[in-house]
């Protein structure tokens, strides 16, 4: 069953980009092939077990990396799997058949098991072996909840659209590949049937419309077998696989893949298998709004503290994690981390080197946003697919729930980081009238233009200031330079809704 799933800154920022660049040498060694490997072995092989979700997408891309390292004719994929996520099927089946266009053959060994999701990859296979104790079939949509597996809602017609899109997909990668598609559809709908009839001394599978066209026709012809009555899901075993041209050949072991294939054991790679960096992959996709929520709250945090420091440093390497992470799935391609990156250089060129100019700050934020919603959806998208049209939808209101409540709890932030422990020399409590406000006192309390005063903590540029005569009060203050020292002298320029605008001052002398 296939579910279908509901300068001073940057040595400070060099510290993360770092263990970013850690994780990502990390992340590559399970790409490495034994030394002892052949120098240039002509098959790569993938052992593919388990479900089909974002570690395997991300195996099977460093499997395609690898056989394009290695100038390797055929990437060899070993199947046992119960399947998995509709998504991530189409994220994998586009990567293969983007790989195939490179000039990499598509082979397949179903060792145990190609349930749902890997009958579709075996589909997408121009060569299909199966061990003798192999099956392959059972691909009807169902949905996945916190209750488990559960059948689709006949409300709407859900289930019939998203059993008709699927058997479509099915039968149309059958087509390509020369095989039935009535087999293929019959691995998707209950409601289909598959009869073997010879036909002028051909022995064909005919679905039910292909069927009822041929008792129509006056041909004649001979009924052999019924290979699906209505009410069923079509599973293989590997006789009937190969008996019914789904597969080309029963083999026993690797070596008997090999040999169908034209090569030896000495001209394929080591199996590439899940690794550390794959499970990485899927703890990265399960925590994805939660580090974009963490991220959303730690540079709201940093811009509450004066200068650029922890906070958001931590806020940039929550970004680059998520779209590290699909990368390595294979989603995300060179441009989306340059997109996200330059957006970050950005904000950062906001906080510290132009304050106030917001350009560089909207910029940055559009690159980032849409640098990983870009990355969400995996190289090749197009709106004119209706299912990828709706995943952007889906993906982009998962963001925006994220964002929304990043803000309701700034919101409580904004109250409650004033008086935290270590804090409360640096961040001002909020104004009761204001949700965000507090950076200014009262406003009958504004220091007029022109006012002098202290630095109390460096301006960075951002910090506070004790204006002469106010010594009581403290005020939240931006410099129009990148750095003023504390104990400095500043005169007041410019009094905004959220902070002051100050420059630097000589002290005065006698």
């Amino acid at each position: 069953m296939i579910p279908i799933p509901q300068s001073a800154a940057s040595r400070r920022l060099a510290p993360a980009f770092l263990a970013l660049g850690a994780f990502l040498a990390a992340a590559g060694c399970g790409a490495q092939t034994d030394p002892a490997a052949p120098a240039a072995p002509r098959v790569t092989h993938v052992r593919l077990s388990g479900p089909v979700d974002v570690g395997a997408l991300s195996l099977v891309s460093r499997g395609i990396r690898a056989a394009g390292q290695q100038g390797a004719r055929i990437l060899l994929l070993e199947l046992d799997t119960p399947g998995g996520s509709l998504e991530v099927l189409w994220d994998l089946q586009k990567q293969l058949l983007a790989a195939e266009e490179s000039g990499i053959e598509l082979a397949c060994w179903i060792h145990d098991h190609a349930a749902s999701a890997g009958a579709l990859i075996a589909l997408t296979a121009k060569s299909v072996y199966m061990s003798p104790a192999g099956t392959v079939g059972s691909a009807y949509p169902v949905l996945a909840g916190p209750q488990g597996l559960i059948s689709l809602p006949e409300d709407g017609g859900v289930r019939e659209k998203e059993i008709s899109f699927l058997r479509a997909q099915f039968a149309s990668m059958a087509e390509r590949r020369g095989r039935p598609a009535a087999l293929a559809k019959a691995m998707v709908d209950p409601a289909a049937e598959v009869r073997q009839v010879r036909l002028e001394n051909e022995l064909v599978l005919l679905d039910l419309e292909a069927w009822d066209d041929l008792r129509e026709s006056g041909r004649p012809y001979e009924l052999v077998a019924t290979i699906k009555g209505p009410g069923k899901i079509l599973n293989l075993t590997a006789r009937q696989a190969v008996e019914l041209r789904f597969a080309d050949g029963i083999a026993d072991d690797l070596a008997g893949v090999l040999q169908r294939l034209g090569h030896g054991l000495d001209e394929v790679s080591p199996a590439l298998e899940r690794s550390a960096s794959d499970r990485a992959v899927v703890w990265i996709e399960r925590l994805t709004p939660l580090l974009i929520l963490a991220a959303l709250l730690l540079g709201y945090v940093e811009l509450r503290l004066p200068g650029f420091g922890l906070p958001g440093i931590l806020s940039a390497v929550c970004f680059l994690t998520v779209v590290a992470g699909k990368y390595l799935a294979g989603l995300a391609d060179v441009p989306h981390l340059v997109a996200v990156a330059l957006g970050l250089a950005l904000l950062v060129v906001e906080l510290l080197v132009a304050p106030g100019t917001l350009w560089f700050g909207i910029a940055g934020g559009l690159l980032v946003a849409g640098g990983l919603l870009a990355a969400s959806l995996g190289p090749g998208f197009s709106l004119d697919d209706p299912f990828l049209g709706s995943r952007m939808l889906d993906t982009g209101i998962e963001y925006a729930l994220v964002g929304a409540l990043a803000i309701a709890l700034a919101l409580l932030l904004s109250r409650w980081l004033p008086k935290a422990p270590g804090l409360r020399g640096v961040v001002l409590a909020p104004d009761p009238a204001g949700a965000f406000a507090g950076a200014l006192p009262e406003a009958g309390e504004l220091p007029p233009l022109g006012a002098r005063g202290r630095v109390l903590t460096d301006l960075r540029p951002v910090g506070k200031v004790a204006i002469d005569g106010r010594a009581e009060l403290e005020y939240e203050a931006r410099s129009l330079g990148p750095f003023v020292a504390a104990g400095s002298r500043v005169r007041v320029i410019e009094v905004g809704e959220g902070r002051l605008v100050v420059e630097p001052v000589r002290e005065e002398r006698a």
